[in-house]
């Protein structure tokens, strides 16, 4: 049943999102603001770890256990600056032959999906589209 009607629901929901675009754009907001706080939360344990680490094997203090950690650190994001500045034109130029590539078939199955559709089902798509849209304007209001 869902399937049958996945691009009436796909409609619906890129209109709803579309109206509300507040509430779509603080989502996404939170979702970021999920994902960066993981990403730091995962480097202080990762960095804890080495500092226990060294400290542990060389039995030193705290203070020069921060310090030799620190430098590690910053070896490490050197290296990986150093392998991204030499990936990078071809990352890019991968990046955009991939967007490209992306663009022309999304455009040319969308065209061909508009053109299969009988009139009733086109009529039905913009309807459940305008329909969406007339409701969701209550709650904008």
């Amino acid at each position: 049943m869902i399937k049958k009607h996945f691009d009436l629901i796909f409609v619906a929901l890129l209109t709803l999102s579309l109206v509300f675009y507040d509430l779509t754009m603080e989502l996404l907001t939170e979702a970021a603001h999920l994902f960066f706080e993981l990403l730091y939360e995962s480097f202080e344990w990762f960095e804890l770890g080495i500092e226990h680490l060294i400290e542990h094997l060389f039995h030193t203090e705290h203070h020069t256990s921060q310090i030799v950690t620190f430098y590690i650190l910053l070896l490490i994001g050197g290296y990986i600056s150093y392998k991204l500045w030499k990936a990078a034109p071809r990352l890019y130029q991968s990046f955009k032959r991939r967007s490209l590539e992306i663009w022309v078939r999304r455009k040319t199955e969308w065209e061909l999906y508009w053109l299969t559709l009988t009139l009733p089902y086109k009529v039905a798509l913009l309807v459940t589209a305008l329909g969406v849209a007339y409701l969701a304007s209550f709650f904008v209001m």
